[in-house]
């Protein structure tokens, strides 16, 4: 479980935060005033209130100015008890809830959201390392109370990671979208009313260093495999023909694999967008299933196991990117081809032969946008109705 160190500079819990609504009735100019904790002065380090005062000099008739002042006292400490400050723009009823408790409760709302398998695994361990470096930083930049995390702090954050930390754009938007949701927690939660990262845009980022592999380069590398590790051509062909993503394919048993239908079942239990889906298997990934002999192992078996056979136990994710760079090694492949360019070509293939829609849906995409952010730039060519137009 990610934890956050207590070791930021401290400041009182128990800190006077107000002083209740007086009607100042006796002295010649009428008026209420309070006191409320002046934030300038906390970020100084030495806390201090400040007086709030409002004048009641307006009315006609002592009465109905006494009346408004008493009223006007009753809704001030009304608020006043529910954390609300005046000289806070985004104010709420836990404003003062001290930084370090907030990301407390953070820190075990997701790790109860990973248990219940809200969270995914890598989810989780990447939510994780990003609060401990957003929790070391405020302790470089401390901010003793969460509504101190404005648009100005969460920028400056960025900036850091991004030029102090010489990160890539897309590193900086990555961690701009974990902070958002970590904002977005604050407000669910009342401890903030806005969420500060909210106009804040993403840096434009470059072309993806991961590309399709070239047809000679597939054909070679698959034939390569046939010979000298069968089995990981079968990882590698499902990933290509299913286009079913590494931490999917390592949770497929025996049993989702229908011949009949040639289909293969990806369960909702570990499906990236948690939605039960198919994927069409063409009839060269049946010959191969059927060639190593696949369906001699019991149903219930892992379809990638240890070596990637069928397993009583399950491979890790992280095996097919290990094995794939031993591979690319060996065929001395570029290092942009790795082991996810293989859906990449696998959706430029589907597309070039049987359309986008067809791809989106053996991708299992929401959306043919999304599927076009794999297809490679081969897709972007003229279109031959086009050409003659007038």
């Amino acid at each position: 479980m990610c934890s956050v160190q207590n070791k930021q500079k401290s400041f009182k819990a128990d800190l006077l935060k107000y002083k209740p609504a007086v009607y100042a009735k006796k002295s010649k100019v009428k008026y209420v005033y309070f006191y409320v904790l002046d934030p300038q002065s906390m970020l100084e380090g030495e806390p201090k209130l400040k007086r709030i005062r409002t004048k009641f000099n307006c009315y006609a008739s002592a009465r109905e100015r006494d009346a408004a002042a008493l009223r006007y006292c009753q809704e001030v400490n009304r608020k006043l008890a529910e954390g609300w400050n005046p000289l806070i723009d985004s104010s709420s009823k836990k404003s003062f809830t001290p930084t370090e408790e907030v990301l407390e409760a953070y820190a075990r709302q997701m790790a109860k959201r990973a248990k219940d398998d809200v969270l995914k695994p890598n989810t989780y361990i990447d939510y994780c390392k990003r609060l401990k470096r957003f929790q070391k930083y405020i302790e470089q930049h401390p901010v003793p109370y969460v509504y101190m995390i404005d648009r100005q702090y969460v920028e400056n954050y960025l900036d850091h990671i991004y030029v102090d930390g010489d990160c890539t754009p897309r590193t900086r938007n990555n961690h701009l979208s974990w902070l958002s949701s970590l904002c977005a927690y604050f407000v669910d939660y009342g401890y903030t009313t806005v969420n500060p990262c909210i106009g804040i845009s993403p840096l434009r980022t470059g072309e993806k260093f991961r590309k399709a592999l070239e047809v000679k380069d597939r054909v070679r590398l698959f034939e390569w495999l046939e010979e000298h590790d069968p089995y990981f051509l079968l990882a590698c062909q499902f990933q290509y023909y299913t286009l079913i993503r590494p931490g999917e394919l390592c949770n497929l048993r025996l049993k989702d694999i229908s011949l009949k239908e040639q289909t293969v079942f990806v369960s909702h239990e570990f499906s990236k967008n948690r939605k039960d889906g198919v994927a069409t298997l063409p009839r060269v990934l049946i010959h191969t299933l059927i060639r190593l002999r696949v369906f001699d192992s019991p149903s219930d078996y892992y379809l990638f196991g240890k070596n990637f056979k069928p397993s009583r136990r399950k491979s890790a994710a992280n095996h097919f990117a290990k094995r794939w760079a031993e591979v690319r090694g060996i065929l001395k492949l570029p290092m942009h081809y790795q082991f996810y360019s293989l859906k990449d070509t696998g959706i430029t293939d589907i597309i070039n032969k049987v359309g986008l829609n067809i791809a989106k849906d053996q991708a299992r995409h929401s959306s043919v946008a999304v599927t076009n952010h794999y297809a490679s730039r081969d897709q972007m060519h003229a279109h031959p109705e086009l050409k003659n137009f007038e």
